[in-house]
């Protein structure tokens, strides 16, 4: 109704703050989704980084000393589904070999990767260790950690933390637009051309298109989501099935009129506050 057009408060606009944080929304959830989905794994990396991996760096700074083993078993490699053995990322099949020793009269095991059929049961095998911490252990030439990538803490920020924050920033840049334009833009009168729901979105959305004409008195088509159960939102679905719309008020930015959003003036703050009443007791 043209009421609704001339209640548009008077720039600048307070506006209501929950309009803002469901602009775009699906840009807030999917970010902040793989953000913290990527920050949690990638700690869990971290702190897994600490065991195996950290344990093969020590050994190859050493010092190391070398005792001799026997090795007690070789597992089978893992084998893709056609037979052959799993490469790892140096593209090298690798099988793990058991084996054991004694050092400084203490009876101890390992285990390590090697390269496929390098090593059998029963062969004698030169093992390096830690001296203080002989449990800390590997055959000589061997691997005690394979790294995966998909196990870095890298990956999953680079291929998680990383857009999700771009895709927050977008949400962030949509949500500054559309302060500037509800809070600052020129009021005009929108024509809806057509609305209709929004198929496989949850909560339900109306995809609304309209005209109006700009502070130039340029005509401009444009459209945007409108939550069906909002009170914009069912008043369009109330006026579709009456087959008439009533013009809307339409906020566009003076400098870009691409920037606009179709509302109601329930959604701005009052600018006076209403007046209290006195207390009859105070008197």
């Amino acid at each position: 109704m043209m009421h609704e057009v001339r209640s548009i408060p008077t720039a600048p606009r307070r506006i209501r703050l929950r309009p803002l944080l469901a602009h775009r929304w699906p840009l807030f959830f999917v970010g902040a989704l793989c953000v913290v989905a990527g920050s949690l794994c990638s700690w869990m990396l971290f702190l897994a980084s600490g065991a195996k991996p950290s344990d093969q760096r020590r050994l190859d700074r050493g010092p190391v000393e070398v005792v001799s083993a026997v090795v007690e078993r070789v597992d089978e490699p893992t084998r893709q589904d056609d037979g052959a053995p799993i490469e790892w990322p140096d593209h090298i099949p690798r099988q793990t070999v058991h084996y054991s020793f004694t050092f400084r009269d203490l009876p101890l095991s390992g285990a390590s990767f090697a390269k496929v059929g390098v090593f059998h049961q029963g062969d004698q095998v030169d093992v390096e260790l830690l001296p203080q911490e002989p449990n800390r252990n590997r055959i000589r030439g061997t691997l005690l950690h394979l790294d995966r990538v998909w196990l870095q803490p890298e990956t999953w920020l680079g291929a998680l933390v990383v857009p999700g924050i771009l895709l927050l920033l977008g949400w962030l840049a949509g949500v500054f637009q559309l302060w500037q334009v509800l809070s600052n833009g020129d009021v005009s009168v929108g024509t809806v051309t057509s609305a209709r729901p929004v198929r496989f979105v949850l909560p339900e959305m109306l995809s609304v298109r309209f005209e109006f004409r700009d502070y130039r008195a340029r005509v401009r088509n444009s459209r945007h989501w409108v939550r069906l159960r909002s009170e914009l939102g069912m008043r369009l679905m109330r006026q579709q099935h009456t087959g008439w719309f009533e013009p809307m008020p339409v906020l566009h930015d003076r400098r870009l009129p691409q920037w606009n959003r179709m509302l109601l003036p329930l959604d701005f703050l009052s600018v006076n506050s209403p007046p209290r009443a006195l207390d009859p007791r105070s008197s």
